[in-house]
Parts: structure tokens; sequence; C-alpha cells
């Protein structure tokens, strides 16, 4: 059978204040899986997973060719965690997991926290933590510009510069992302 992976979302600030809209999104999942660099491993035991994801990281990646071939593939640096305010979302959100967890009537089906575990509890802990631990989730967005210079790739209707007859209509032109998942916005 199939299943689609996250069964529960929720829209969250990560902080009471100074945020206009929901910066973090939270995944529920009724598997047990563990999100690795270049795989996912689905647990061989009961369990759920829930994951935290920044909507609009402040954090920019780049994308650069590696050389003139063209089936070369390019040199992809996301720099996930190379904003602090990224890094405090991401752990206001983690701590927000354990606390649902904690509630009632999670807490009576909780047998025991897999990943961070109770050995994590200082903020220090939390931050090393969501280091060790975060992944990007192939939601790229923004890696071609739009615009009227030198250096954008499509105009202000999706043209790729150069090149007559075609156009990008995917995440890779938008100029501001989304909160959300990036398929119906591109759809």
């Amino acid at each position: 059978g199939s299943t689609p992976d996250a069964h529960a979302l929720a829209f969250v600030h990560s902080r009471p204040e100074g945020l206009a809209s929901p910066d973090i999104q939270l995944h529920f999942t009724p598997a047990g899986y563990d999100l690795r660099e270049d795989e996912v491993v689905l647990l061989d035991r009961p369990a759920v997973t829930a994951i935290v994801n920044v909507c609009r990281p402040a954090g920019r990646g780049r994308i650069r060719l590696k050389s003139a071939d063209h089936h070369a593939p390019p040199s992809i640096e996301p720099c996930l965690l190379a904003n602090d305010e990224d890094v405090a979302a991401l752990v206001a959100g983690a701590k927000l997991v354990r606390r649902i967890f904690a509630t009632p009537p999670l807490e009576g089906a909780v047998v025991a926290e897999a990943a961070p575990g109770e050995g994590v509890e200082s903020d220090a802990d939390w931050d090393a933590y969501v280091r060790a631990q975060t992944v990007g989730i192939y939601h790229a967005a923004g890696t071609c510009k739009m615009g009227c210079d030198a250096l954008a790739v499509v105009d202000d209707r999706l043209r790729v510069r150069g090149i007559d007859g075609l156009r990008i209509a995917d995440a890779s032109i938008m100029p501001t992302i989304v909160s959300g998942n990036t398929n119906a916005p591109c759809i």
C-alpha cells in the first residue's frame, strides 16, 4: 500500500511576538523513520515521527557550475544552518514537538522519545542536536533569478534570456519562498 508522508501538518509561530505569520511547519507521520542526507530509513518498530521545517529560511544557499561540461552536476551548497534565526526557529519547533507529545492524549501513548532523547535539555544541547540532525527536504526555491539585469536567468514573463521559446515555470523562479509546500504554487 501507499500513504502520504505526513498525515497531519501544523503551521505555528516559533516565538510569541514579532512574527507576522507562522514561521515553522510541523509534519506528523504515523510511522517511524530517520531522515538521512541521502535516504529515508523506515524504523522496524512501532513509532511516530514529527519533523520541524522552517517555512521561509533566512539563510541563502548557492548553486554553481562545477565545470563547462554540461553533463557535470552543479555544486549545490544549501547552507541550511548559516543563519542563527533559522536555527533558533528549528530549536523552538523541536521543543514544541516535545511539549505536544507530553500532553494528553499523546502522553499516555508515548513509550519513549527516540530522538533527541531525554538527555537534550539545555539550549546548547538543543542547538547541537539541531545542527547535527538537520537535513534538506528537497524543496529548493528561488534558485533561478528573475529580472532584467545581467544576472537574471528569466524575465518577468518567465522567458529564459537568450533562448527563444523556452520558459521556466517552477519553484526556482519564486522570488519569495512560500510558507508551505511548493507543489501547489508551482502548478
